[in-house]
């Protein structure tokens, strides 16, 4: 039977699906409005299960997309398929912390622990990369896009660890983890993450990038604010042994650096070229 995903429109989601093509797996990706999923209306194997509201939205429409149509979904496809459902590491948050997105987020992995069958959940950090659906709106494009429009990467003047993950990298170990029989590391959801990086050496990284792409010298520059507080990097070696058995090769952040810069390039050309037409 198939893989359904939800979300396929979207940045991981349209990742996820491409992904599932290029290997050969059979998926179902039109499921129609799942709020309107019926019991027992889906027949599938495994649900990768990428739809959501992002953090921007009101606190209902994060409720209703991240936690109820969460709980539609599962009646859907019954007690027996394996759920890999995308979560998001702002529920590791204390929870006076937690944001309106973030108590979604936990309440949704909350009702995924109800389901009866094998359950997969995978805490996403920040996704990068080129993807069907475009770049997305992590900090790795908007460094390029800056880089790119005005020859310059601003940073916070505090030193500052991040971490993000390929989104590509996402999809595959998301796919690969539809198979029952594949050991899950531990116990509970895992962190998606390739570890704590600097953040001014990933600036340079895309300084470089774009310089080798495009011949132009990119500027960096420092803000006297601080920089904003970010939950910190969380451990990659769940990740990393997830990879391994699921025969995924990680990514490594240079070259979605580098793959981000030359999507962005890429786009720019073929812009120009329909406006020269």
């Amino acid at each position: 039977m198939s893989v359904a995903v939800t979300g396929c429109r979207g940045y991981l989601g349209s990742t996820v699906t491409h992904h599932l093509h290029t290997v050969g797996m059979e998926y179902r990706a039109a499921l129609g409005r799942l709020e309107r999923l019926t019991p027992g209306s889906v027949r599938c194997h495994a649900v990768i299960h990428c739809a959501g509201a992002v953090r921007s939205r009101p606190a209902h429409e994060l409720w209703h997309a991240n936690v109820a149509v969460l709980a539609t979904l599962l009646q859907a496809i019954g007690p027996e398929p394996v759920v890999v459902p995308a979560s998001s590491r702002a529920v590791t948050a204390p929870p006076d912390q937690q944001d309106d997105y973030a108590r979604s987020k936990r309440t949704a992995e909350q009702a995924a622990a109800l389901h009866p069958g094998p359950l997969r959940i995978i805490r996403m950090t920040v996704l990068a990369g080129p993807s069907p659906a475009g770049l997305g709106g992590s900090f790795v494009t908007r460094m390029a896009d800056a880089a790119l429009r005005t020859g310059t990467i601003t940073i916070p003047s505090q030193d500052r660890r991040v971490d993000f993950l390929d989104v590509r990298e996402a999809s595959a170990v998301m796919a690969a983890v539809t198979d029952p029989l594949l050991a899950w590391p531990g116990t509970g959801p895992i962190d998606a993450t390739s570890g704590p990086l600097d953040l001014a050496a990933l600036a340079h990284a895309t300084a470089q990038a774009v310089r080798e792409t495009t011949g132009r010298r990119i500027r960096l520059t420092r803000t006297r604010l601080p920089a904003s507080h970010h939950p910190p990097p969380a451990d990659p070696a769940r990740w990393a042994a997830l990879c391994t058995h699921a025969g995924v090769t990680p990514r490594p952040p240079l070259t979605t650096i580098r793959d981000t810069v030359h999507a962005h390039v890429s786009a720019q050309e073929k812009s120009s070229g329909r406006d020269r037409d």
